[in-house]
């Protein structure tokens, strides 16, 4: 449900998306990742909008954006809802998850995390023995824990999955209450999760643990898709039909 009597924020255009249609966004100290639906690259690029570097991605459709276990995680919006996971030096995809229900949710927005107090890691498969064991071959993951935590928004089935980052399992589910949830950004002040709905451009703060909104609000004049928050505070957010990003005005 969307409410109307909310406060209204306004953006203000900064640069045009390096290609496309802009559809992530993070936030980091060099700039903003951005990820691209149509081209399907990831790129880095400063704060004025100039390419630093570009990867393109196994993901199609590319959405959601985060950086975190010193990767770039780029969800891929296509049947079955998966992430890939890139190294940001070189852009090659180190892994892929594939999401719980992947048939079912598809996938938007994406949030690396590193696991909070209080949260335990998936115990690990039990031991197989090895078909070739003297073969130089690498695992398939060194175990849940290793790598942190991605928050999924997942449109399809109106939820956000919280997931281990190394293997793709889930860890929690919250609901949100909104069709079509995109971008999200955490707040380190007070430990919430803030995710953007496209069709009407609510962006719902959300107790974590429980789902419960704490507060909403609207973004005027903008198709929001990809949000993030940077460390200075500012909140950034991509319009994939007008191919721009903009900074909300304080």
């Amino acid at each position: 449900m969307v409410t109307t009597d909310v406060r209204v924020v306004r953006a203000r255009e900064v640069f045009r998306g390096p290609g496309p249609q802009v559809n992530g966004l993070e936030a980091v100290p060099e700039g903003l990742w951005i990820s691209d639906q149509i081209d399907n690259r990831t790129y880095l690029v400063d704060c004025e909008g100039r390419v630093l570097t570009s990867f393109a991605s196994p993901a199609r459709n590319a959405s959601g954006t985060s950086f975190g276990a010193g990767s770039v995680w780029v969800a891929s919006n296509v049947r079955p809802a998966m992430v890939f996971r890139h190294d940001p030096q070189t852009g090659h995809c180190t892994a892929c998850l594939l999401l719980p229900k992947a048939e079912q949710g598809g996938v938007h927005g994406i949030q690396w995390r590193p696991y909070e107090w209080g949260v335990t890691p998936p115990p690990p498969p039990a031991p197989k023995a090895e078909a070739h064991p003297s073969a130089p071959a690498g695992k398939l993951s060194v175990g849940p824990g290793a790598s942190g935590t991605l928050w999924v928004t997942r449109p399809g089935m109106k939820v956000i999955d919280h997931i281990d980052a190394e293997t793709g399992e889930a860890l929690a589910q919250i609901p949100f209450p909104a069709a079509r949830s995109h971008g999200l950004f955490w707040d380190e002040r007070d430990g919430t999760l803030s995710v953007v709905e496209t069709n009407h451009g609510h962006v719902y703060k959300l107790n974590p643990k429980t789902g419960e909104v704490l507060d909403e609000w609207r973004i005027e004049g903008v198709e929001v898709h990809a949000m993030t928050r940077s460390a200075d505070g500012r909140i950034w957010i991509g319009d994939a039909s007008s191919k721009l990003i903009y900074v909300l005005e304080p």
